[in-house]
């Protein structure tokens, strides 16, 4: 049988392109199996595979809530209201709780590509690839800042494969920014930079868009309050160093409305714009880095959402279809162009928080 074995090389191709856990399976085959489903080469061409595939084939999204944990897929029509769980089995699955097996608790979560990180509430951060079940349990740093505003986010940095874990901190008595990068390979902290941006308070966890860390922040005016007028701080994940990116600023006001969340669609980063009783905006800046750039491609109107408190795109399935978070309540898609809205089904009967994330078999522990 080994002499009607295909190359290495091929095999390792064919593999790259399945669903990694189709991949899980099939390392019961044989050992030799085994062995090239674990290699590097495998799990680097998957990995890279899924990142730049423009299909929704290794995407879900990870929804957690008080008592449980699950993962969708949102691009099956099983996970929808009215459909047949028997249509797909693994369209909607429990997952075992990582914090419960290293006795930890978290206060925040983010994700990036691949993996899943929770920042812990003393300040560990456990980072856990929910498709192989792997965890790490990343330590505080041997450096611990001072009081002040601190902020995180997970990486990718393409030129030496590797994801690396940034945590950034604003002194409480200077406009100094200072940031800590954990690499996943060397596994030790390090810190990197120490520049000076007048800001306050920006969003705990980070979105990754074109290879950089993006945070909503407000900055301070000379009286010591807020302007109204938000900003975004990015970190480039390979240089690593602080920039601003400015907002587009043409959009209908109230004291309840503001810029209130990143993400990337396609490559491109955007913006969504709400808030109570105000039409949600999704601006999406087509040149990464020219603010000159930024247009507004989706408006949804308030009354046409059926929630209370506001929401958020959770992913762009389609040319025309997003998936919406309600409320922290609900997950719908929503067809843009027929103006339609399909419900998911409910995971529990609790508040949720959602991250989305590829299925990978790269590991945290680098």
């Amino acid at each position: 049988m080994s002499d009607l074995r295909l190359p290495r090389d091929i095999l390792i191709d064919i593999l790259s392109r399945l669903p990694a856990k189709s991949l899980g399976r099939l390392k019961s085959v044989s050992k030799y199996w085994l062995f090239l489903i674990s290699s590097a080469d495998l799990i680097k061409l998957h990995h890279n595979r899924a990142l730049f595939d423009t299909n929704t084939i290794h995407s879900r999204v990870f929804i957690m809530s008080t008592h449980s944990m699950h993962s969708v897929n949102y691009a099956s029509p099983s996970c929808y209201e009215g459909v047949d769980d028997s249509d797909d089995a693994k369209a909607i699955i429990s997952l075992k709780d990582p914090l419960q097996k290293e006795s930890v608790g978290e206060k925040e979560l983010g994700s990036c590509y691949g993996l899943i990180f929770f920042v812990c509430f003393d300040d560990c951060i456990l980072l856990w690839n929910p498709t192989t079940q792997k965890t790490r349990l990343i330590p505080d740093p041997l450096t611990p800042f001072s009081d002040g505003t601190r902020f995180y986010g997970l990486g990718y940095d393409f030129s030496i494969d590797d994801y690396k874990m940034v945590r950034g901190f604003r002194s409480a008595s200077s406009n100094f920014l200072s940031s800590q990068v954990f690499n996943l390979k060397t596994g030790s902290w390090r810190t990197v930079q120490l520049t000076q941006i007048n800001i306050n308070k920006p969003d705990e966890i980070g979105s990754i868009s074109n290879g950089a860390l993006h945070w909503i922040v407000r900055h301070k005016s000379h009286n010591g309050g807020f302007n109204k007028q938000e900003t975004i701080l990015s970190f480039d994940i390979k240089d690593e160093f602080f920039l601003e990116i400015i907002l587009p600023t043409d959009n209908e006001r109230n004291e309840h409305s503001g810029f209130w969340s990143l993400g990337d669609i396609k490559g491109c980063l955007y913006a969504v714009y709400g808030g109570d009783g105000v039409d949600m905006d999704v601006w999406v800046m087509k040149e990464y880095g020219v603010e000159s750039s930024w247009s507004k491609v989706i408006k949804l109107e308030w009354c046409r959402l059926y929630c209370d408190y506001g929401t958020t795109p959770v992913c762009f399935t389609h040319e025309d279809e997003v998936v919406l978070d309600l409320d922290s309540w609900d997950l719908v898609k929503y067809n843009l162009k027929e103006d339609t809205i399909k419900r998911l089904k409910k995971c529990s009967t609790d508040w949720h928080f959602w991250v989305v994330y590829t299925e990978s078999l790269v590991s945290p522990n680098g």
